[in-house]
C-alpha cells in the first residue's frame, strides 16, 4: 500500500491547489498537517501559476493498493 499526504490550499484567486507528500509518517494528525501547512504559507515558498497560497483548506491521506500482475 502506498500512502500520500495531500494538503489542499486556497490560492489568492480562490482556486484550490493540492500539494502531495509521499510516505507520510504514521500517526500524523490534522494538527500536525495544519502546522506544516501554516509554515508553508508563512514562508511564501510555493506559488501556483504565479499566485500565492493564502489559506489551508484540508488535509487527507490517500491510500493506494497496487497489485502487480504476474
Amino acid at each position: 500500500m502506498e500512502k500520500t499526504l495531500e494538503l489542499i490550499f486556497t490560492k489568492s484567486d480562490g482556486a484550490k491547489k493540492n500539494l502531495s507528500i509521499a510516505d507520510p509518517r504514521e500517526g500524523l494528525t490534522l494538527a500536525d498537517a495544519k502546522t506544516a501547512a501554516d509554515k508553508i504559507i508563512a514562508a511564501n515558498v510555493l506559488t501556483s501559476g504565479g499566485l500565492e497560497l493564502t489559506e489551508f483548506t484540508e488535509a487527507r491521506i490517500k491510500t493506494v493498493t497496487i497489485d502487480v500482475l504476474a
